[in-house]
């Protein structure tokens, strides 16, 4: 499988306008689910970073590999594991499952710690190279590798985002379509490891990215909260009082 910077920026031009329909959807029907919304916006961001580092490697820009080289490990080890709890955690409305969901976020945070060195020295720390077709992210050396197993941490990065998935399923609205999602990410990471493990990070991203298009199934099929289905129909109410 060929991946290029035309396949990641293809993949953001059409995260993009997606996730502008589903925080459009959001702020119509229901603004709890605007942290969710958010993510096609997110994936689409990230997929043009690495579009970035496709051009800054083939035009030999080691400044531009760096800067974009960043900006998608910041997205790919900081950003996702964080960001899924937290935004589940607006939708949910069990307060264990609540409870659970803000302790998993706050524990999110130490994805801060392993990414640190990355952000503030990146030279020393990260090395960008094709390898078969898709991009390697040379990480291997970071301390928190060292203190902790990488395979560790990467059973860890799946419980972060599965877990939260599969724990709100009972929650808020796309009920069963955030329990297909839960499995499809746990299987496409799994695969993602056995058949791309040399640029696991890279692959794994661009499709999770894709599996992020189903979210506007959900948008789409998201019920009005109450006060904003109200609001919606008040404007016809007054016309149907004035006749």
């Amino acid at each position: 499988m060929c991946f290029s910077a035309e396949a990641s920026f293809g993949a953001a031009a059409v995260l993009l306008p997606i996730g502008g329909y589903c925080v459009q959807s959001a702020l119509r029907k229901d603004r709890r689910y605007l942290p969710l919304a958010l993510v096609p916006v997110a994936f689409g961001m990230q997929q043009a970073a690495e579009g970035c580092v496709w051009l800054g490697l083939h035009h030999g820009d080691e400044e531009l590999v760096t800067r974009a080289s960043v900006v998608f490990l910041y997205f790919a080890l900081v950003f996702w594991p964080f960001w899924i709890p937290f935004s589940l955690l607006f939708t949910e409305v069990r307060r264990p499952a609540k409870r659970l969901l803000a302790a998993t976020t706050v524990l999110s945070l130490v994805w801060l710690l392993l990414y640190a060195p990355v952000a503030i020295d990146p030279g020393r720390w990260v090395q960008s190279e094709v390898v078969h077709h898709s991009i390697a992210y040379r990480v291997d050396g970071l301390p928190g590798f060292q203190v902790v197993p990488r395979p560790l941490w990467r059973l860890a990065y799946l419980a972060f985002i599965c877990g939260p998935l599969g724990l709100a399923q009972r929650g808020g609205g796309g009920t069963r379509l955030r329990a297909i999602g839960g499995s499809a990410v746990a299987v496409l990471f799994v695969v993602c490891y056995l058949v791309y493990e040399y640029t696991f990070t890279s692959v794994w991203c661009f499709f999770a990215a894709l599996l992020s298009l189903i979210l506007c199934h959900l948008f789409f099929k998201l019920p009005f909260r109450r006060e904003f289905a109200e609001t919606r129909t008040l404007p016809t109410l007054l016309l149907q009082e004035e006749k």
